[in-house]
């Protein structure tokens, strides 16, 4: 549905050929979005044909065509990554390789886009609301704000040419929403965004990580510290942080998994059954944030405050908010070396110095031969759900019986309202 200005219009589409349940884009197009070449050329490193290296200039365009929608996609050979080297085009064919993975994490969530128009060096601003030059055919979402002096027309991504539409627009990264717009009141995901401190530098648990916990050095190819070095790296004091969530929610009957944010962090998520509310939800994981702050108060703090900080890992409950967002796996982030937020084991973690190590030029490759970790968070709630129906995420499993997680919540009807 789409409504700005004095014009309210709602398009009731049918279902087309590219929903269809177990399509692959990849082989409904599987052209280069900015040269032309099939997948097996780009992965054989065929060169460019000279005529799709004639249509690479600024003014030139091509086209990508899915059912009946239509994307012209423009300034190809624009550098959006000056330090990797890499264009607008590289981009567009990168989000169109991932889009099998990637897609299952955008469909149904409100997006907030973050655009960065002319590359990662010349500007960026947030969208929420949708441009009313938007294509017809890309859906939006209306939610009230909590003011009730605007309504926000959340984009929607449904399929790969409304990926790259938005991309082509100067998307960069999108972040999603915790609930879907089928029930906005209930998030049926649980993300934990946890940042490096500040300084290089944090204090040590006074009694140590979990048994495994530690971060080991990796090879030397990927950019590891050298073995044996005195102090860890921002983002493997994050990954200890980490290995305290996993511990903690394994006690309680939860198994979440991991990936980095693309940048410092690392992110922990598992599935939610629908069962909280936004505010219950926080309440919860203010507990458990509470909880772990005052096991290790050298380590972790709730304090919202940078200065009150000290050093120590900050863990953040009011992320668990109406309109609140988070980076889903796969998206590009506006780094210097292009990177992406890339799911890994629990081993990988522990051997990860930075997690910038995957970029949109090596995940393509990475994620044939893994496939998808985060798979089972697309389905609501999963075998999760059920193993966990009467227990709370911020105990330990042998006190869980009076957790709100085990009582089925009714919100009161109406429209969602966007908090500040």
């Amino acid at each position: 549905m789409k409504g700005r200005g004095d014009k309210n219009w709602l398009l009731i589409k049918h279902r087309d050929e590219w929903a269809r349940p177990g399509s692959d884009v990849t082989k409904e197009a599987p052209d280069s979005v900015a040269t032309g070449r099939s997948l097996e050329q780009i992965a054989a490193g065929a060169p460019v044909p000279p005529a799709s290296a004639a249509s690479h200039s600024s003014s030139a365009t091509r086209v990508f065509r899915l059912g009946e929608k239509e994307v012209h996609l423009t300034h190809l050979d624009r550098l959006y990554y000056p330090q990797a080297g890499i264009t607008k085009g590289q981009l567009l064919d990168y989000y169109l390789q991932v889009s099998p993975y990637l897609l299952p994490h955008l469909r149904g969530r409100p997006l907030t886009l973050e655009r960065w128009p002319e590359g990662v060096k010349d500007g960026s601003f947030f969208q929420k609301d949708a441009s009313s030059y938007f294509p017809a055919w890309l859906r939006t979402y209306p939610v009230e704000r909590k003011d009730h002096q605007k309504i926000i027309h959340y984009p929607l991504v449904d399929d790969a040419a409304d990926l790259l539409y938005l991309v082509n627009q100067g998307t960069l990264t999108f972040h999603t929403q915790m609930s879907r717009i089928d029930d906005p009141e209930h998030p049926d995901l649980m993300v934990l965004d946890i940042d490096p401190p500040e300084t290089p530098e944090a204090a040590r648990p006074e009694t140590g990580p979990p048994e495994g916990a530690r971060p080991q050095a990796a090879p030397p190819q990927t950019g590891a510290a050298v073995p044996g070095a005195p102090s860890l790296t921002p983002f493997q004091q994050a990954a200890e942080v980490a290995f305290l969530l996993r511990d903690h929610l394994r006690a309680a009957g939860y198994d979440p998994v991991v990936k980095t944010s693309g940048k410092r962090g690392v992110h922990l998520a598992f599935p939610l059954a629908g069962d909280l509310d936004y505010s219950q939800a926080r309440a919860e994981l203010a507990a458990l944030f509470a909880q772990l702050a005052k096991r290790h108060p050298r380590l972790l703090t709730t304090h919202i405050r940078k200065k009150r900080r000290e050093g120590r890992v900050y863990l953040d409950a009011l992320r668990m908010s109406p309109g609140a967002t988070i980076v889903p796996p796969y998206v590009a982030r506006p780094t210097p070396e292009a990177t992406v937020s890339m799911p890994v084991t629990w081993e990988e973690l522990a051997t990860l110095v930075d997690g910038r190590a995957f970029t949109i030029l090596t995940a393509p490759e990475r994620l044939e031969t893994t496939g998808d970790p985060w798979a089972t968070l697309v389905e609501r709630g999963g075998e999760l759900g059920d193993s966990r129906s009467s227990g709370s995420f911020s105990k330990r499993a042998a006190d869980r019986s009076g957790s709100a997680l085990s009582r089925r919540q009714t919100g009161q009807a109406g429209q969602v309202k966007e908090e500040p």
